[in-house]
């Protein structure tokens, strides 16, 4: 020992020379530090896992109501293909209907055309009709007395006779 040391302090030497070996590496006591600290992050955690579980609790009861919603929408999904060919027929028949309404569109014009035509024509012909009475009135005013015998009327209208006078 030497001079200035103490009798415990000379102990103390030799406990840390026998301790030496025993020292922990410093990784070891980083990673002792490390989880020190993430123990003492799992009380609120810990919390929160609970508050978690006391949010998801009701959720479990959704799960049958699940079922049971699946179930019910089985037939849905069974009438879908249905619907589908429904509205597929419906789009074809809509297709051949709008042909068919512009075919008669088509046709409702030139009918339109021919009855404006035909209206021109009958109003010609009415008027040719009209020309053809008031020529048929001035010939039959033009007549012989119908009580007369046949050659006196023939004579009266080649000579203009009894007839004409009373015009």
């Amino acid at each position: 020992m030497s001079p200035k040391e103490t009798p415990d302090d000379a102990g103390a030497g030799i406990l840390a020379g026998l301790l030496a070996p025993l020292r922990l590496p410093e990784r070891t006591l980083e990673a002792l530090d490390a989880l020190v600290e993430a123990v003492g992050n799992l009380g609120p955690m810990r919390s929160e896992l609970t508050r978690v579980r006391e949010q998801t609790e009701p959720l479990a009861g959704l799960l049958p109501a699940m079922k049971r919603l699946h179930k019910q929408t089985e037939p849905l999904a069974e009438l879908l293909p249905a619907l589908e060919r429904l509205e597929e027929r419906l789009g074809t028949r809509l297709d051949s209907v709008h042909e068919v309404v512009v075919a008669l569109e088509g046709k409702d014009s030139h009918l339109n055309a021919t009855v404006g035509e035909l209206h021109r024509e009958v109003a010609a012909m009415h008027k040719t009709l009209t020309g053809l009475q008031d020529d048929v009135q001035s010939v039959t005013d033009r007549l012989p007395d119908a009580s007369r015998g046949p050659l006196e009327k023939a004579r009266d209208v080649l000579t203009g006779g009894p007839a004409q006078e009373q015009e």
